[in-house]
C-alpha cells in the first residue's frame, strides 16, 4: 500500500462495498487535480506492474463496467472517483464469483430503493491487464514520425462543420486558400481530410489528441470502415496504405488474430502535459471487443503514467515501453498522463472481435466498406454515415404533431434517448406551416422540401 495526497492505492481484488451514483463528464478542475496527482505518482517512482500474459480478457468480464460511477467505501471513508458514463449496474467479475456472489451485488431497483446512492458489494475481476507480447515497431515509427510533435489544430466549431458533404458558408468572402502540407505527414488534418478520411473523436479532439485513423466502426458494429491509409495497393507496394498495413501485421500475428477481426485501429498522439482522466469506455461495441494498446513513440516511458484497474484505488501502472503489446479491460477504470514537456506520446489502439462474432450475429449483418480518399462522413455519437449515400436511407418514420403545452417536447426528448432514433436538424421544423414553400408545385419538390429538415 502507498498513498499520495491522502489517497490510498490498494493493488487488491477483494470485495469492496461501493455506492452507485450518477456522474457526468469530468470537470476541468478535477482533470487538473488528477494530472497533478499523476505527476506526483511518477515523481514518487510508482513501479509498473509485472508483465504477465493472461491471454485474452474474457468478454463476459466486459458486459458492464467493473465499478460504474462509484464512491468506494474504505473503512467508512468515501473517495470520489471520476468516471465518465452513467451505467448503474454493478459487476461480479469472475465466472466463479458470478455464481457465488450474486446475492451481494444488486442494483438500487433490485434493492427496492429509489435512492440513487445505494451500497452494494462487488467482486472485481482477477486482473485487468494482459501482456500479450513484444514487437518491433520501428517500421511504424518510420512512417509516422514526421509532424508527430506538431500541435493539433483546434477542433472546429459546430457552425463551421459541413453536414452531409455540403461546403461551409463563407459569408460572401472568398475562401482562404489552405496552407500546403507534406503528403507524408500523416498527422496533418488537411492531409487526412484530402487523402484519407476525416473522422472526429469529440472528447479526444477537445483535449488536443492527434489521430491517424485506419479502421473505424459505428457504435453498434453494423459497419466497419477501412480508411485509405490502411488499404494495401495491389500495384503499389510503396503506397501509404501498403506500408502501414504491412507494418502493423506483426502486431496481429502476436495477438494471433486475422485482419478481418479488427473493427477499430488508430494511432493516437497524446500531447505533452495532458491527462485523460479516470474513466471507463462506453458504447455497445465495448462488450464485444478486445482492446489492445501498443506504445509506438514514447521518448521516456518513465514520463508516461498509464494505469488500469477495477477501481480508482486499485489501478496499476502499465509498462509503456515501445512495442509492448498489452490488452486491457476498458470496462475497468483507466487513465493516462503524458508528463513530457515537449514530446507527444503515441500509441496504436486496436479493437478486435472474436472469430465467431460475425457468425453468431445474424441480424443485423455487419458490412465492411473501403472508403475512398477525401470522402465525407456524417457522424453522431452512435452512428457514421457516408455523405455520398445521403438520401438513400429510410425517410422519417413519424412526425409528432401537438398543441401547445400538450407534452410534445417531453415526448420528443424521451424518444430521442433511444440510440436508434435520429433527431431532425431542428426540434420544431414547421416544415408544413411557417416554413412551407408555396411555390413548390410537384409532390417530389414538396417531399424534398420536408426531408431537408431531416438527416434523411
Amino acid at each position: 500500500h502507498f498513498s499520495i495526497n491522502n489517497a490510498t492505492y490498494l493493488p487488491t481484488h477483494s470485495i469492496h462495498p461501493i455506492q452507485i451514483t450518477t456522474m457526468g463528464a469530468t470537470p476541468p478542475e478535477e482533470i487538473a487535480k488528477q494530472h497533478k496527482d499523476a505527476v506526483a505518482l511518477m515523481d514518487a517512482g510508482m513501479e509498473c506492474a509485472t508483465r504477465i500474459n493472461h491471454g485474452e480478457v474474457p468478454l463476459y468480464w466486459k458486459e458492464r463496467p467493473t465499478c460504474p460511477n462509484p464512491v468506494v467505501t474504505e473503512g467508512g471513508t468515501d473517495d470520489k472517483t471520476n468516471a465518465n458514463g452513467a451505467n448503474n449496474s454493478p459487476l461480479n467479475g469472475t465466472r466463479n464469483n458470478i455464481a457465488t456472489s450474486s446475492s451481494n451485488a444488486s442494483s438500487p431497483a433490485e434493492n427496492g430503493s429509489s435512492d440513487p446512492s445505494v451500497e452494494v458489494n462487488v467482486t472485481y475481476p482477477d486482473w485487468c491487464i494482459s501482456s500479450r507480447g513484444q514487437v518491433d515497431v520501428s517500421p511504424i515509427v518510420a512512417l509516422i514520425s514526421e509532424g508527430v510533435d506538431d500541435p493539433a489544430p483546434p477542433p472546429p466549431s459546430p457552425a463551421s462543420k459541413p453536414r452531409n458533404g455540403t461546403k461551409p458558408k463563407t459569408n460572401g468572402k472568398s475562401p482562404t486558400k489552405p496552407p500546403s502540407f507534406s503528403p507524408t505527414n500523416l498527422w496533418n488534418e488537411q492531409n487526412a481530410t484530402q487523402n484519407n478520411v476525416r473522422i472526429t473523436r469529440p472528447s479526444h479532439d477537445a483535449w488536443g489528441i492527434k489521430k491517424i485513423i485506419l479502421v473505424f466502426s459505428d457504435d453498434f458494429l453494423h459497419t466497419i470502415y477501412t480508411l485509405p491509409w490502411y488499404q494495401p495497393s495491389p500495384t503499389d507496394p510503396d503506397s501509404i496504405g501498403s506500408k502501414l498495413h504491412l507494418a502493423i501485421q506483426p502486431i496481429l500475428q502476436t495477438l494471433q488474430i486475422r485482419q478481418e477481426q479488427v473493427v477499430r485501429c488508430l494511432l493516437a498522439g497524446l500531447p505533452p502535459g495532458v491527462t485523460i482522466p479516470i474513466h471507463h469506455d462506453t458504447g455497445e461495441w465495448v462488450k464485444h471487443t478486445h482492446r489492445v494498446h501498443v506504445p509506438i513513440i514514447v521518448p521516456d516511458p518513465s514520463k508516461v503514467l498509464f494505469r488500469c484497474g477495477p477501481t480508482e484505488q486499485s489501478m496499476e501502472r502499465i509498462d509503456c515501453t515501445p512495442g509492448h503489446v498489452f490488452e486491457m479491460n476498458n470496462q475497468a477504470k483507466h487513465a493516462v498522463t503524458n508528463g513530457h514537456e515537449k514530446e507527444f506520446r503515441v500509441h496504436l489502439i486496436l479493437d478486435y472481435v472474436n472469430e465467431e462474432f460475425f457468425e453468431k450475429r445474424k441480424k443485423p449483418v455487419t458490412t465492411r466498406v473501403n472508403l475512398s480518399p477525401g470522402e465525407v462522413l456524417t457522424q453522431t455519437r452512435r452512428s457514421i454515415d457516408r455523405a455520398i449515400e445521403a438520401g438513400t436511407r429510410p425517410q422519417p418514420s413519424f412526425l409528432i404533431l401537438g398543441a401547445q403545452k400538450s407534452g410534445t417536447t417531453s415526448l420528443y426528448e424521451y424518444l430521442n434517448q433511444h440510440p436508434w432514433v435520429i433527431r431532425p436538424k431542428r426540434r420544431e421544423t414547421h416544415c408544413l406551416d411557417w416554413r412551407w414553400d408555396e411555390t413548390l408545385k410537384s409532390t417530389e419538390e414538396r417531399r424534398k422540401h420536408c426531408l431537408s429538415f431531416y438527416y434523411a
